[in-house]
């Protein structure tokens, strides 16, 4: 019965999709309170396609700030550590939070996987002192910031983390964003022309952002 109703679901889900790009000529329409797209999904396609991607190109090294394990609402997170682990040939996984209730969901689910540690730390601290090359870097982190900030706050959070880890990254890499699924400034609205200018280029957008660097032919 569950299969059949998550079934149903991701229909519903297509025929909203179908709905807002086609009968609405393509424009998107954002929550008045949050400036969320009204229309979201999860991001399990976009975290398939980028584990592809980074096998495609042979990476090593993942490192994710933000991490958790979500239980019920994991259809719409994608619980990513966990594909991650699952779905990539990686050889080192790190899971950085500032939580430690969540980092020690991710270290209770991901046990079994020698290469995953889930590490409590500021993301941007991480960042700047790892001597990692990293091959895929995933930004999904809490931010606080005032109410009239309207996102820029968050958005120059994340160009900071950006900042701090650009010059870790490998010559093929890859960058993704969480939650860019919202009305600018977000998340991914400063950092994207910065890393234009490092020879990232803009692969999709939407639920998530991705960017890669250095290879050829990167569309899944």
């Amino acid at each position: 019965m569950n299969i059949i109703i998550q079934k149903l679901k991701r229909i519903y889900w297509y025929i909203n999709l179908i709905n807002r790009t086609i009968f609405n000529h393509g424009l998107i329409k954002v929550t008045a309170n949050k400036g969320q797209w009204e229309k979201r999904y999860p991001p399990l396609k976009s975290l398939n396609k980028t584990a592809k991607l980074f096998n495609k190109i042979n990476g090593k090294v993942i490192v994710e700030i933000g991490s958790g394990i979500h239980g019920n609402y994991s259809q719409y997170s994608g619980d990513s550590c966990l594909k991650w682990a699952k779905k990539t040939n990686a050889k080192v996984i790190k899971c950085v939070d500032l939580d430690p209730k969540m980092v020690e969901a991710v270290a209770e689910a991901t046990k079994e996987f020698d290469a995953l540690e889930a590490v409590l730390d500021d993301g941007l601290d991480f960042l700047s002192k790892t001597e990692l090359k990293i091959d895929l870097l995933l930004l999904d982190f809490w931010a606080d910031e005032p109410d009239d900030s309207f996102g820029s706050g968050r958005a120059e959070k994340y160009l900071e983390a950006y900042m701090n880890g650009k010059d870790k990254m490998s010559p093929k890499s890859l960058i993704l964003i969480d939650d860019t699924d919202h009305a600018p400034p977000w998340k991914d609205t400063y950092i994207v022309p910065e890393a234009r200018k490092d020879g990232f280029k803009v692969i999709y957008i939407g639920r998530q952002t991705l960017l890669a660097r250095g290879i050829e032919n990167p569309n899944i």
